[in-house]
This record gives structure tokens, C-alpha cells and sequence, in this order.
């Protein structure tokens, strides 16, 4: 709505005052407790002589050079007061909104912080406990990680070969617990099965910690992180219906973390993975057979029968970009690792890791895809084309690590994946 016109005696009090102080639009402005704009709005029309009709109101005269120079200097040096008063001024508004943005997250962490506080973790018995003889028991593992979590993947930025978004992130979430199901009761037939272990790698959400992720993403973290918590926490109530009693080792990833720049301080503590694992163990403390371990630290290890297990997210190791490509980078922090683990006697058979995005199944390590799947940062690095999958396997209480299979988790009527690159060519010459 536009400003109220002023009256015939507001005007004539702007014309007089303009006069009197020699013509000068500030002064004007500040002693009549007026607009600026509006002073300067109906003077210019008194000067046009679109005010005739007002009685009593003086006749415009051009003003001596004199006066106008001053009133033309007067004005710059009020106007570049004010504008430096208004840059101030914006920049302690810029200020205070920082902190009061600051606080308004600081108020929901604690409040969160409160409502899982008291969540029930335990490391379960049966993980260890030796099958009868004769029994054909096994334990599956599924993993779940780096689902970037409210993440979007434009597809023309990835010349049409995958998309992602809050509705795909949610079919594909239900596809992994409906396909682990259905390779574990229709391929996988005939195994007695004492539970599930469902580790959690890390890179749920996509987090705040680049500036283009917090231009993009779907929702703010904290919408995110109170949207995805009952998806979640229904699918490991599934996972606990069909297989009895499910296990689930955590750590945290990368993208959870609050900072810029990785910390080794509260790495875990301080990363938003970690508080979306006790808001899970919170919503689903009262239900039997579900049993979490959350690490504390960068590395969660847990044992499988007699195969030791070692969790790890995979962002500590550097490098890749060469002909081996994650090869070099995962060998050496392997052999890292296990030199620290065997000098604590902590040693272990298996290293698991997220991360990558690249679903491998190596000698005595397995990195996890990723349900986001290719993104644009994997296309401006000419990174390997990898679709969006999880990592199965079976956990055998003779021969540790047997069966290993790849969860698909897009659905068949997705519009974008590898066979829709061919969208992104041109095509000249020949008949349409």
C-alpha cells in the first residue's frame, strides 16, 4: 500500500521549511520529522509548477548560483553522513541476526539434546553366541550410510544420469530395507538367520558444511533431522519384525559435522550424525530386540560370531584421484589402522567404511555406494559412474565373511539414471 498523501498545510510547511533553510532537503527533511523521498518529491513538483492549486503557496524562483552551490554541497555532506550511518547500521542488523540465528540453533540442539538424553545402548549377546551344530545360522549385515539426506541432485547438472530429492531419497530409503528382505527370504533361502546387523557409516544428511549444500538442500538441518527420524526408525522396526533382533554399530561421517573444517576435538560429539543416532535410540527405546552402539570416537569396533569388525566413516583417508583411484588411499589407512588396533590389542578381520560412494568388496575391507548416488561433484571430478546401492553380506560363524551382494536401491520407473545419459547429446544431420 502506498504512502498517505499529505495535505494542502503539509505541503505548504515542506515548500516554507525548503525555503528557509536554504533550499536544503535534508535540513527539510530533519526538521519537519518528514521523508526524505517525500521532501524531495514535492518540491520537485512546486519547481514544475504542479502545485498552483494550493493558496498561499509561493511561486518558484530560480535560486542564486550561491545559495544553490550550498544547498548542494549541504546536501552531499548530509547525504554521505547518513550513508555512512546507514552502513553501520546495517552492519550491527547483519550482526544480530547472526547471533540470534546462533541462539535459535543453540535453543533446538538443547532442546533435542534433552529429549534424547537417557537413550538405551547396549552391545547385544547374541552377536557372539555360536549357532547349534547342524544349524545353517548366519548373520546378514546391511549397511547404511552416506544417504545425504535432503540433498539435491539436479539432473541436467549431471548430464541426466541420476536425480535426487526428498521423494526419491524416500523410495530409495524403502527399497534397501524391502530388498534386504527379499534377497534374505527369497535368494537367500533355506539360511536361519539370528538377527540383523544394520551399521550406520555416517553422511546421513548432507549437512551445512559447504555453502552451496545450505543454498540447496531440501530443508534446514534441524527440519531434516526431525523429518527423517521416523522414516528411519519405522525401517529398523522392519528390520526387527522380519529378522528378530537387529544390531546397530554407528559412527559418524564428514558432511554431520557443524564446522567448516574437520575437527579431531568432539569430532563425534559435535556432528549432527551423532544426535540424529540418540534421537533414533531415544524414538525406539521401549522396543524389544533393537540395540545400538555409538561411538564415541571416529572408529566403532564390534564382533560378528568370531569376525572382527572395524566401522569406520572412510573421510581420514587422502588421496584417490590417481590411475588406482581409491586403492592407494584405503591400503594405507588400512594398514595404518591395523598397526594402531593390534598395538592396543584391539585387532580386527574387516575394516568398513562409507565414504566413497564406490561399492567395493576387497580383501578384508568393504566400502559402501552411497543412496545418493552420482552428484554433480562427481561429475566435475570425472569420477567412475556408480548407481545408487548399499553393501550386504553374510557373516558365518566358521568362515567369517561368505556371501557379498550389492542392495539396489533406485526404483525401476526412476526417469534418470545410466541409460538416460544419452538425452544430454546433440544430434545434427540426418532425418528427426
Amino acid at each position: 500500500m502506498g504512502a498517505r498523501p499529505l495535505s494542502d498545510d503539509q505541503i505548504k510547511a515542506i515548500i516554507t521549511s525548503f525555503l528557509a533553510t536554504d533550499r536544503n532537503y535534508t535540513h527539510t527533511s530533519a526538521n519537519l520529522g518528514v521523508a526524505y523521498g517525500a521532501v524531495y518529491k514535492y518540491v520537485n513538483k512546486w519547481q514544475s509548477g504542479q502545485l498552483s492549486h494550493i493558496a498561499g503557496l509561493p511561486d518558484y524562483t530560480e535560486p542564486a548560483p550561491a545559495t544553490l552551490r550550498a544547498a548542494t554541497d549541504g546536501d552531499k555532506n548530509e547525504t554521505a553522513t547518513a550513508t555512512s550511518l546507514r552502513r553501520q547500521a546495517a552492519a550491527i542488523r547483519r550482526e544480530r541476526d547472526l547471533l540470534l540465528q546462533e541462539r535459535e540453533q543453540q535453543r533446538h540442539a538443547e532442546e533435542f539434546a534433552r529429549m534424547v538424553r537417557g537413550a538405551r545402548l547396549e552391545v547385544p549377546a547374541w552377536l557372539t553366541k555360536s549357532p547349534r551344530r547342524g544349524d545353517k545360522s548366519t548373520i546378514p549385515t546391511a549397511m547404511l550410510s552416506d544417504l545425504h539426506l535432503d540433498e539435491v541432485v539436479y539432473p541436467a547438472q549431471v548430464n541426466y544420469v541420476n536425480a535426487y530429492n526428498r521423494e526419491i531419497a524416500e523410495k530409495r530409503l524403502r527399497n534397501f530395507f524391502d530388498n534386504v528382505v527379499e534377497l534374505c527370504r527369497d535368494y537367500l533361502h533355506g539360511l536361519k538367520y539370528e538377527g540383523m546387523v544394520l551399521p550406520l557409516g555416517g553422511d546421513i544428511f548432507s549437512g551445512i558444511i559447504h555453502e552451496e549444500l545450505v543454498e540447496t538442500n531440501a530443508a534446514t538441518i534441524f527440519e531434516s533431522l526431525l523429518y527423517w527420524s521416523e522414516p528411519l526408525a519405522s525401517g529398523i522396526r522392519h528390520m526387527r519384525d522380519v529378522f528378530g533382533r537387529v544390531f546397530l554399530p554407528c559412527v559418524v561421517g564428514n558432511h554431520g559435522r557443524r564446522q567448516r573444517k574437520p575437527h579431531a576435538k568432539n569430532r563425534a560429539q559435535d556432528n549432527f550424525d551423532y544426535f540424529f543416532y540418540h534421537l533414533l535410540a531415544k524414538l525406539l527405546a521401549g522396543e524389544k530386540g533393537i540395540s545400538f552402539a555409538i561411538s564415541e570416537a571416529a572408529d566403532q569396533p564390534y564382533v560378528v560370531y568370531s569376525t572382527r569388525y572395524l566401522l569406520t566413516h572412510g573421510d581420514q583417508f587422502r588421496g584417490g584421484s590417481g590411475i588406482a583411484g581409491l586403492l592407494s588411499p584405503l591400503m594405507i589407512g588400512d594398514a595404518r589402522k591395523r598397526q594402531r588396533e593390534q598395538a592396543v590389542r584391539r585387532p580386527y578381520d574387516y575394516m568398513i567404511m562409507g565414504h566413497w560412494h564406490q561399492l567395493s568388496f576387497l580383501r578384508n575391507l568393504i566400502v559402501n555406494g552411497s543412496l545418493k548416488g552420482f552428484d554433480e561433484y562427481a561429475y566435475i571430478s570425472n569420477f567412475h559412474y556408480e548407481p545408487p546401492r548399499q553393501a550386504f553380506w553374510l557373516t558365518d560363524s566358521t568362515h567369517g565373511v561368505t556371501i557379498q551382494a550389492p542392495i539396489h536401491v533406485a526404483s525401476t520407473d526412476e526417469d534418470y539414471s545410466a541409460v538416460a545419459g544419452a538425452r544430454a547429446v546433440v544430434r545434427m544431420g540426418g532425418e528427426a
